[in-house]
């Protein structure tokens, strides 16, 4: 399961019914439907094709930006949508796969379903710097400290590592009691 920070322009009452939204925004511009791309090179291909005039050094960065983000986002990630008016930061799971809309103005959208409770982006500590508007409107958590932060977060009844927690608590209670009976 990959983590994914995205930065959605959304106005303060968007904010606040963000769980009605069926899918989130893709920051990919004005790109023509990725659909059809299963790789790489075919991304090099599309670009090559709409800015014939551009660098190859161009079309590599071009690819190397908008490729690892519609390869990687898969089913199952999470996905952090910090919103900007409440100090708040929603969490999502993916749930469906890429579509595009050609006809409004957010073209590249991705099915989720949103997880009930908002966190304020404080209490994700130091890691909260994660959710300041950065050059990259979407990104992936690498950090495992930061990955734990956002994942701590979840309900745990969604939270499939909450359970591990447990079995690590269990154990220890286990270890406390037999180092009493060795001592007793």
């Amino acid at each position: 399961m990959t983590i994914w920070v995205l930065h959605q322009a959304l106005k303060p009452e968007e904010e606040e019914r963000i769980h009605e939204r069926t899918h989130v925004v893709l920051p990919f511009g004005d790109v023509p439907d990725l659909s059809g791309l299963s790789s790489a090179e075919q991304c090099r291909k599309m670009f090559r094709t709409l800015y014939p005039d551009d660098a190859p050094e161009t079309l590599t960065r071009r690819v190397d930006k908008l490729w690892p983000h519609y390869s990687g986002l898969q089913k199952e990630d999470i996905i952090a949508v910090p919103l900007k008016t409440s100090k708040r930061v929603a969490l999502a799971e993916v749930t469906g796969k890429y579509s595009y809309d050609g006809a409004g103005p957010d073209k590249h959208l991705m099915s989720v379903t949103w997880y009930p409770n908002l966190t304020a982006m404080r209490w994700f500590g130091t890691h909260k710097d994660l959710f300041v508007v950065r050059s990259e409107r979407m990104f992936e958590v690498t950090l495992s400290e930061a990955r734990i932060a956002i994942r701590d977060k979840l309900p745990h009844s969604y939270n499939r590592f909450a359970k591990w927690k447990w079995i690590a608590v269990v154990f220890f209670i286990l270890a406390v009691i037999n180092m009493i009976r060795k001592i007793g």
